[in-house]
């Protein structure tokens, strides 16, 4: 089974990884990017507290496909429940 990177929404402006605050996509796909050298099989899973914090889920996920992750290695929750994409 494949290493699960979580990417915590709890606003419109940050994106969470580890306890670092993303500001920008560039923000995000570098961080990701050390970690898809390392782990290309991980997912990554955007999880926010609701879908009206659009922005930055945004970040998380053009960050995230920029360095690699697609497909089935991006999943969304929103209050915990599953997003189809």
């Amino acid at each position: 089974m494949s290493e699960i990177i979580v990417l915590k929404i709890s606003d419109d402006v940050y994106v969470d990884l580890n306890g670092a605050k993303l500001a920008s996509t560039n923000e995000v796909a570098e961080a990701l990017g050390k970690i898809y050298a390392d782990n290309p099989d991980a997912t990554i899973s955007i999880e926010a507290d609701t879908s009206s914090h659009y922005e930055a889920i945004g970040k998380a996920i053009y960050g995230s496909h920029r360095v690699g992750f697609v497909g089935e290695r991006v999943r969304i929750l929103v209050d915990g429940k599953l997003v189809e994409t």
